[in-house]
């Protein structure tokens, strides 16, 4: 994706980025320039925590989701980002997207970054519009194609206010290693940083994110703040474990724009129902669920409730 986009727009460093499409936090990316734990970390922090301007999470929810700077402009004056990030790495024009699939859901996101007097144009931003839609469906796609490995047992992870780990199980480190193969050592570091970063802005008891690691298998870290006996603040603890079919089907479902019902449906020939199970748990006749296996084998490219099965079983748990 990233080559395409040096060809037909343009720049000096190139970044593309997948999301949990839930809560928009990053599971996986590429450069064009290599990157360490110390720039995600950055980078990070600023994405959840700073007051700052064209962040993906506004993009998604903007009716243009595509958004340009230049470090002359009054914005990047005062940004964090352009002070820690951009002036470092020396360059003087941004592009940022959000990848917006045609249902408005976000599955990840661009940015594209140019010396110093080459800036982004209109021309530019239309041809990133124009690839927007076919990206984030490729993206959400392809994080939900393929086989998974057998799982590992859970593990803990007791992190601090800023992310850094305190303490971990010998299951919790499997799992950081496991995740650092799928990017570079420290990916995981820069996960669990960022799911605490969130859950320390957010008012809900816990949040969860879901990674694919680098052999294939759905990761599920959930974080939980957690206090003292005298109930001050100690941190978070977060569990990290295989993702069940269960947590990823919604995701996969989007991914591939199945209906309501044919979740329902889906749900079911996952619990071993047929067809006339199907239709008496759903209130449906055995002819409409034929229908919507049909068109979910042509969204999701399975021939067979067998491959089916295979997909969202054994490919997402």
């Amino acid at each position: 994706m990233l080559a395409s986009f040096e060809r037909s727009v343009g720049f000096a460093e190139g970044v593309v980025m997948s999301f949990d499409a839930d809560v928009l936090l990053p599971n996986a990316f590429a450069t064009t320039v290599p990157r360490g734990l110390d720039d995600a970390l950055v980078a990070c922090r600023n994405e959840q925590l700073d007051h700052d301007f064209l962040k993906f999470r506004d993009l998604a929810a903007s009716r243009t989701p595509v958004g340009v700077a230049s470090r002359d402009s009054d914005p990047a004056r005062s940004s964090p980002r352009w002070r820690e990030i951009l002036d470092v790495r020396g360059h003087g024009h941004e592009l940022r997207a959000a990848l917006v699939d045609a249902s408005g859901q976000c599955w990840g996101a661009l940015n594209f970054l140019r010396e110093a007097g080459h800036p982004f144009t209109e021309r530019d931003i239309r041809r990133v519009q124009g690839e927007m839609t076919r990206r984030a469906a490729a993206i959400a796609r392809s994080m939900v194609a393929g086989d998974t490995p057998g799982g590992l047992e859970p593990g803990a992870v007791w992190l601090d206010d800023t992310g850094a780990v305190v303490l971990a199980s010998p299951a919790a480190r499997r799992w950081l290693d496991l995740l650092d193969a799928q990017a570079y050592p420290g990916f995981a570091r820069a996960l669990l940083a960022g799911l605490a970063m969130r859950a320390g802005a957010d008012a809900g008891p816990d949040i969860a994110v879901r990674v694919r690691a680098a052999d294939g298998r759905w990761v599920r870290a959930r974080a939980e703040r957690i206090t003292s006996a005298a109930g001050r603040p100690q941190g978070l603890v977060v569990v990290i474990d295989a993702a069940r079919p269960g947590y990823v089907l919604p995701l996969a479902a989007r991914a591939y724009r199945l209906t309501g019902r044919e979740v329902e449906v889906v749900r079911s020939v996952l619990n071993g129902l047929d067809t006339r199970s199907v239709a008496a748990s759903l209130h449906i006749s055995e002819y409409t669920v034929q229908d919507h296996l049909k068109s979910v084998f042509d969204k999701t490219g399975v021939r067979s409730r067998r491959e089916l099965a295979h997909q969202f079983a054994v490919g997402l748990g």
